[in-house]
């Protein structure tokens, strides 16, 4: 099991096929685990649907657009179950799109599912840093369990891509030189 996992290092080498397959299906799994953190994220809303509309309102109460009555009044006929439903939905799709996207990989261990999903993961991952940063993360949204958890599994994921984008690279340069 450990020699597997040997792929999730950036810097390990990948001397031979089984080695470049073994890391291009990490990129799968990493998608994977991108779909299982989408529909979390859905069924907490969901499951939450009270509490997150709550939410929303009083974010945009204490935004300084609020100082504009007619800002607010906009704001708040917007924040309606429309756009949690929506919200819902929205993350619904993104989760079968990385389902699809993590079966694509599986099968043809391509170089660019994994290189896509490394920028959407690093990107993610970076917005969200700076969030926290910025004292500007949704925390009263999502509770800190939920938050760490989401944490930890995208820097897995991103350990995977990057591994992906190796293993697909790395047999791709394979096939060419056979």
């Amino acid at each position: 099991m450990i020699d597997k996992l040997a792929v999730l290092n950036p810097f390990a080498k990948l001397p031979d096929a089984e080695a470049a397959t073994r890391a291009a299906k990490a990129g799968a799994v990493g998608a994977w685990l991108s779909a299982v953190g989408g529909a979390i994220g859905a069924a907490s809303i969901f499951f939450r649907f009270d509490t997150y509309l709550a939410k929303m309102r009083e974010a945009a109460l204490a935004s300084p657009s609020a100082q504009d009555p007619a800002t607010l009044e906009a704001s708040m006929a917007m924040m309606g179950p429309i756009l949690a439903w929506t919200t819902i939905g929205f993350s619904v799709v993104i989760t079968l799109v990385y389902v699809w996207l993590g079966f694509v990989q599986w099968r043809r261990l391509t170089r660019m599912i994994p290189l896509l999903m490394l920028l959407f993961a690093a990107y993610g991952l970076l917005t969200t840093v700076l969030a926290f940063a910025n004292g500007q993360a949704a925390l009263g949204l999502v509770p800190p369990v939920q938050m760490a958890f989401s944490i930890v599994m995208s820097v897995v994921a991103l350990l995977c891509f990057i591994a992906g984008v190796r293993g697909g690279f790395r047999l791709h340069a394979l096939r060419n030189a056979a």
